[in-house]
């Protein structure tokens, strides 16, 4: 009985060990081929090393193409300074790669031109005339201005024998505010007539009417209440004329006085 028991475990345990031993060697085969695949697979991923821009460059693209952590912090420095890598041999220089180093990173590097900001042309500073020595064709050049006004502005300058003050260009009819502030973008007003002031007591209706500013009835006004009052002591003294406002008492006075 007992020889009869060792008997099948002499003849039966060895064939079911051969068979699994068989299951065994292709599993582990399976398995070798299954890490082999994923070995390939991953040293691929790592070995694939993409063009990239030293400006930018990352711990892991530093990992992968050997470049020392000295090297990327003197990039970085570099960088924070507000400064470009814009070339080969600058990248070389600040990282103080050797030329083999350089050699086995060449390929890789990709450094496009940086952007630089359009170089505008210099505007030519404009060399602004004297109005009371501008010409028609001057003037003309001031948005807002043709031959017509231009004219008018000339003729006003003749009757007044030059402006005395901007303010005058508004005496000019039709020329506004803001056709007035171009024209001062090109003339200045430095160069004055110098004015002897009349004493208006002294003066007749016909010398008065002679004035840019002064119409012959005003001037017949004036000389009433002169006649009138016999002395002229100040503007207060022909409030009543209601041709005299406050601007024309401001242009007057540049021209007339009472002693």
């Amino acid at each position: 009985m007992l020889f009869s028991a060792a008997h099948l475990g002499v003849t039966y345990f060895p064939k079911n060990t051969q068979k699994a031993n068989v299951y065994l060697q292709h599993d582990s085969l399976k398995q070798m081929q299954i890490e082999a695949l994923v070995g390939k697979k991953q040293k691929s991923i790592k070995d694939t090393i993409y063009p990239f821009n030293p400006n930018y460059i990352t711990d892991f693209k530093a990992y992968q193409l050997g470049i020392s952590v000295d090297a990327v912090n003197r990039i970085r420095t570099y960088r924070g300074a507000g400064k470009y890598i814009s070339s080969v041999r600058v990248f070389q220089r600040i990282a103080q790669l050797s030329d083999c180093e350089l050699l086995r990173i060449r390929p890789y590097l990709k450094i496009p031109k940086p952007i630089l900001a359009k170089r505008e042309n210099p505007k030519k500073k404009r060399v602004k005339k004297e109005l009371n020595g501008a010409t028609a064709a001057d003037l003309q050049q001031v948005y807002g201005i043709g031959e017509v006004f231009a004219n008018r502005i000339i003729a006003v300058r003749y009757k007044l024998g030059g402006f005395v003050v901007k303010d005058q260009l508004s005496d000019v009819w039709g020329l506004n505010s803001e056709t007035q502030d171009q024209l001062w973008k090109y003339f200045i007003l430095d160069s004055v007539p110098i004015i002897k002031k009349q004493n208006i007591n002294n003066l007749t209706i016909a010398q008065l009417a002679e004035h840019y500013y002064i119409s012959t009835s005003l001037a017949s006004s004036i000389v009433a209440i002169r006649t009138q009052k016999e002395y002229l002591s100040s503007w207060n003294d022909l409030a009543a004329i209601q041709q005299l406002d406050s601007v024309k008492k401001a242009r007057l006075s540049l021209y007339l006085s009472f002693n």
